[in-house]
């Protein structure tokens, strides 16, 4: 089992976060187009149960070469992070596997593009993202083999967090696909008061 130990944060200035990252040692990598598509099932309500199962297409923009995997993530594991078990599969083609998980009886929600640009550090990989609808994030994760790692793990996210600027209180445990949906309802509800 992996853990995905992981904090998300809503930036302004994307240029600005890179630099920042550099001086700390991040090796810049690769840039991605992401397209995401969630899934759930009327079995199985992986929103409501705070758990995700979605189908990644990527597409490295450099190299124009497509990729694609299927995605577990459990529920999150404490109060203070993202952090929760994720299980990783590559796939031959994004297209498959959705078909795959629509026979088998589920259904997708709505889809979650972005631009991400990748940066390591030893374990750490940070992820500046531009999401189609939502704006500018920062990412920042390790994963581990074991829970019992997950703690010290989130104590050195912490400290990169703060070498960055920022706190521990200007994160979100809030899903892209959460907002995404959460700000979609709000639309909705806005539009049918002024009709």
């Amino acid at each position: 089992m992996s853990v995905e130990v992981e904090i998300k944060l809503k930036i302004e200035d994307p240029e600005q976060l890179i630099e920042k990252l550099e001086g700390l040692g991040f090796i810049k990598g690769e840039q991605l187009l992401e397209s995401d598509t969630y899934f759930t099932s009327e079995n199985h309500d992986f929103v409501k149960l705070g758990e995700a199962l979605r189908v990644r297409q990527i597409r490295n923009v450099d190299t124009d070469e497509i990729s694609a995997v299927i995605t577990y993530k459990g529920k999150k594991l404490d109060d203070r992070s993202m952090a929760r078990e994720e299980l990783e599969l590559e796939i031959p083609d994004a297209e498959v596997g959705k078909t795959l998980l629509q026979r088998i009886g589920f259904y997708s929600v709505p889809v979650l593009e972005k631009k991400r640009w990748y940066f390591r550090r030893n374990e750490m990989t940070a992820c500046v993202d531009q999401v189609t609808g939502l704006g500018d994030y920062l990412e920042l994760e390790i994963m581990v083999e074991t829970e019992a790692e997950r703690e010290g793990a989130l104590q050195r996210i912490e400290n990169v967090l703060v070498s960055l600027g920022y706190s521990m209180k200007d994160t979100t445990r809030h899903s892209y696909l959460s907002m995404l949906t959460n700000q979609t309802c709000a639309m909705e509800v806005a539009h049918e008061h002024y009709i």
